[in-house]
């Protein structure tokens, strides 16, 4: 804690009340874990909502309430640690939870089907374009926008893989076009709106990374009236199976040898990303993968469950939806597979659909509340609602 800056609250903080009546924070963010907080924390966390200096703040808690300096102090450095503060002007600490993982990174950036979708959309529309990419990882996805033409690229990342994102920035050249900014979004301001926002904040429940809260207020705030979204148009589907089990797994030095491969693809220069595989201890581990053909019979027809147009009104989106599930194959039905087709422009869409090659998404299986013996033209009816928990969003989906 520095006691002459200025901190405040962040703008993505959550309180809730567990079941067991102790306080729960989150930043409502995939990459931070919730934290348990005493009542001691209310009062202090007001005491920074407008902007204050630690200071400031002791002397007016000062007035209604009792606090020790050592202990306030200690208080204070959780709530920066955890994310709840944040510097007025900086972006606060770093999470190390969720997408810090350089694995669950690996994933994601050996994952050709995605990477080059996204890169495909970002040439078309990048170029001469200022552009704020939301969840920036290892940065990837904003070298491509400054590649294509982009004039401004601000990538954002609140886990302290943008560390690496940085130098991958460096040894690629774009130290002049992309600025990687450590932070929640929602505790980012941009001295001028950019014209295209990329994001990919989407879980294989799509809605798992807060996707709605982050896109509204990152095109509210963030991008121009009108600017483009990359993806800008999500459907969310599921269809009916009939459920059994996966699962093998990778090793460091396959991760090395991707990751040398999938250089020469993109074009870029992978010398700090092989450095840090390298160096990354829980690389020692096997990781988790799901096989690569969906392993489950399928016995409906794909049912739509949302349609979201990310430039549209999104109020009503996370309303709960009647839905019909059209049989075509007798057997037991007793989950669902949920998937998604983002749609990245007018031509280019990704889908995470069992009938379409593995992502590294894989898929999303939902075991229904009873399974249910079923014949080909039975329509089954289903109910769909987005929850939220502890800030974080997650899509239910059940019988009627």
């Amino acid at each position: 804690m520095d006691h002459a800056a200025t901190y405040r609250v962040s703008q993505s903080l959550t309180i809730q009340i567990n079941p067991r009546g102790r306080l729960v924070a989150s930043t409502s963010a995939f990459s931070r874990l919730p934290k348990e907080l005493g009542p001691e924390a209310i009062p202090v966390l007001q005491a920074f909502g407008g902007g204050s200096t630690p200071a400031r703040a002791m002397a007016g808690l000062a007035e209604e309430w009792e606090f020790d300096e050592a202990g306030f102090a200690e208080l204070v450095d959780t709530l920066l640690g955890e994310g709840l503060l944040v510097p007025e002007r900086e972006g606060g600490a770093a999470s190390t939870d969720g997408f810090n993982s350089l694995q669950m990174q690996h994933f994601m950036v050996r994952d050709t089907i995605r990477v080059m979708a996204y890169r495909a959309a970002i040439t078309a529309h990048a170029p001469g374009r200022s552009v704020v990419e939301v969840g920036c990882g290892t940065g990837i996805l904003s070298l491509f926008a400054a590649q294509a033409g982009a004039r401004r690229v601000v990538a954002i990342e609140e886990t302290s893989i943008a560390g690496l994102a940085r130098e991958m920035v460096r040894a690629n050249g774009f130290e002049g076009v992309v600025e990687v900014v450590s932070a929640n979004s929602r505790d980012v301001e941009l001295d001028e709106p950019a014209e295209l926002l990329i994001h990919e904040i989407l879980g294989t429940d799509p809605f798992s990374e807060n996707l709605m809260p982050y896109i509204l207020d990152a095109r509210e705030r963030l991008l121009v009236k009108g600017g483009r979204m990359i993806p800008g148009r999500l459907e969310l589907y599921c269809a009916g199976i009939h459920a059994e089990d996966p699962n093998p797994g990778i090793t460091r030095s396959l991760a090395l040898r991707e990751g040398r491969e999938l250089a020469g693809l993109y074009g870029l220069d992978f010398s700090p990303y092989l450095q840090a595989i390298q160096e990354e201890p829980e690389f020692r581990r096997t990781l988790w993968v799901q096989q690569r053909e969906f392993p489950h019979p399928i016995l409906s027809a794909e049912c739509r469950l949302y349609d979201l147009d990310f430039s549209a009104d999104l109020s009503a989106s996370g309303e709960t939806v009647e839905a019909t599930l059209e049989i075509q194959s007798a057997g037991d039905l007793t989950s669902l597979v949920l998937y998604f087709r983002a749609h990245l422009d007018e031509r280019i869409c990704l889908t995470t659909s069992p009938f379409a090659p593995k992502t590294h998404w894989g898929w999303t299986v939902r075991d229904l509340t009873q399974p249910l013996a079923v014949r080909a033209g039975d329509r089954i009816a289903l109910r769909a609602r987005v929850e939220t928990v502890l800030g974080r969003q997650q899509l239910q989906v059940d019988l009627a």
